[in-house]
């Protein structure tokens, strides 16, 4: 269970980036306008140390904040932590009484968490770039820097199996040189790779729900161990209890009715550069 608890600074430490400097649009630039912050989700790129920036490592779960109606929200790929802002102009200030569930994560992980919210607490201004925005103290140094979080269409693209609910209760990864894939269409129907045969069924989806129908499948024997025909079946059985889903960035998760994972995708990025030219 979740409880919220109240942020304390704590230190950490990572790996000194050089610089994160960058170019406002000169007058007559024919870039697009940037995003309002409250109207995109943010990836968070690097905080503050003691004297310079430091890049945060890619994970799982990309970092974001997004900021609507009044709070921000946010994640570094454990607990999720919110509070409530009031943004004027170019002045943004959060309100440092921020709440953070307390589920148990790697130390430094934790430690990354209390660093950005404490930095939030201290944000008295913002700057943006282009896809860039930076958050200020009252110096005007930075504090945080972001870029938009663009997500992937849940449609059109195809869906690479990372882990998926064994039906005992626990996430489980693929069988080693197995690949199960998926693909949803705006007509309502899904396809893919269940390691062993092609699979088929229908679904509909609606702001976050998802339900998918029976699925069919070719019947052709499947090669090699017996674990990769149990995988199969394990993953037929999850797609069954699925009743909604999530993007965040490059992965999707479809989830059960109680909010539990199903199965985890990464998306396969030659399909998403595909719908980003269409």
């Amino acid at each position: 269970m979740s409880a919220l608890r109240t942020l304390v600074l704590l230190g950490l430490m990572g790996t000194v980036v050089p610089s994160f400097a960058t170019d406002a649009p000169t007058a007559g630039n024919a870039e697009t306008a940037p995003p309002a912050i409250d109207a995109s989700a943010w990836r968070i790129l690097a905080y503050r140390s003691d004297t310079d920036l430091v890049s945060i490592e890619p994970r799982d779960v990309p970092p974001r904040l997004t900021f609507a109606e009044g709070r921000v929200s946010g994640t570094l790929g454990c607990n999720s932590f919110s509070g409530g802002y009031t943004l004027e102009d170019d002045r943004l200030t959060i309100d440092p009484r921020m709440a953070m569930t307390m589920m148990a994560c790697e130390e430094s992980l934790m430690a990354l968490e209390q660093a950005i919210t404490t930095h939030l607490a201290a944000v008295a201004g913002f700057r943006q770039a282009g896809q860039t925005l930076e958050l200020l103290d009252a110096e005007g140094a930075v504090l945080i820097l972001l870029e938009t979080l663009t997500e992937t269409p849940l449609v059109g693209v195809t869906w690479r199996l990372e882990t998926y609910n064994n039906g005992k209760q626990a996430l489980v990864s693929m069988v080693k040189g197995t690949e199960i894939t998926l693909t949803l269409t705006a007509e309502g129907t899904l396809s893919g790779s269940d390691g062993c045969n092609r699979y088929m069924s229908g679904y509909t989806s609606d702001e976050g729900r998802l339900m998918i129908g029976p699925i069919a499948t070719t019947r052709m024997a499947c090669r090699g161990p017996q674990a990769v025909a149990e995988q199969a079946a394990a993953y037929a059985a999850a797609l069954g209890m699925v009743r909604g889903y999530r993007i965040e960035g490059e992965q999707l998760w479809l989830t059960t009715e109680d909010g539990a994972t199903a199965a985890r995708f990464r998306v396969v990025p030659e399909t998403a550069k595909a719908t980003e030219t269409r």
